[in-house]
């Protein structure tokens, strides 16, 4: 998925984009055999957190991530919001969490007490699911050794913001995480992409939460 892009010239089962401003938005691709399908968003749910459907070799939900800064629920506290809502279905598949947060531990005195990051990390971990990135790298939330964000591109002030929860299930067979490196992507974003490369689904059997 990609945060703040421009919406696609055409819609398919392989592309989805979500948004308000054509100029900016989120967008889901999926490849090979995978397809997807947008999910009836409950009420009042905060802007951007989308359930959608993948279905393929593996059969999962996708929630998919940018987190605003609106009121009454900016940032993180609009993602643990949306946890609460969209609770239910998580019990009907695996379920992913994936995409610009715009959250980190070092922040958790700026909001609520338990609607802070720290406070997701736990809610998310109390339905299944865990980061793939502190999974591979057995780091601390707070305590990131890798950005993923470079504020006004400046090197100098990097951040990890950007996430991919998985389900605890999947762990065993999480095989890589990388992270762009600064070199590579300023030109692009201030942003580098993350990669979770959890199982070949052409040689894993279907894994649950």
């Amino acid at each position: 998925m990609i945060q703040e892009c421009a919406k696609p010239l055409v819609s398919s089962e392989q592309c989805l984009w979500f948004g308000d401003n054509p100029r900016q938005g989120v967008a889901v691709h999926a490849y090979g055999d995978y397809r997807l399908r947008t999910l009836p968003p409950v009420a009042d749910v905060p802007r951007y957190v989308i359930p959608v459907e993948v279905s393929g070799p593996i059969n999962f939900l996708l929630m998919a991530v940018w987190a605003k800064g609106d009121r009454p629920w900016p940032y993180v506290e609009g993602v643990i919001r949306a946890v609460e809502l969209y609770r239910d279905i998580f019990r009907q598949l695996p379920a992913v969490f994936a995409g610009d947060f715009n959250s980190n531990a070092i922040w958790d005195s700026s909001h609520r007490n338990g609607r802070n990051h720290t406070g997701l990390v736990k809610l998310l971990s109390e339905l299944g699911l865990e980061s793939g990135y502190h999974a591979f790298y057995q780091e601390e939330h707070g305590k990131e050794t890798q950005a993923t964000f470079d504020f006004r591109k400046s090197p100098a002030k990097p951040f990890h913001i950007d996430y991919c929860f998985v389900p605890k299930g999947w762990l065993p067979a999480l095989r890589g995480v990388e992270i762009g490196t600064y070199q590579d992507w300023t030109k692009h974003s201030d942003h580098r992409p993350l990669l979770v490369d959890v199982f070949d689904p052409m040689q894993t059997a279907e894994m649950g939460g």
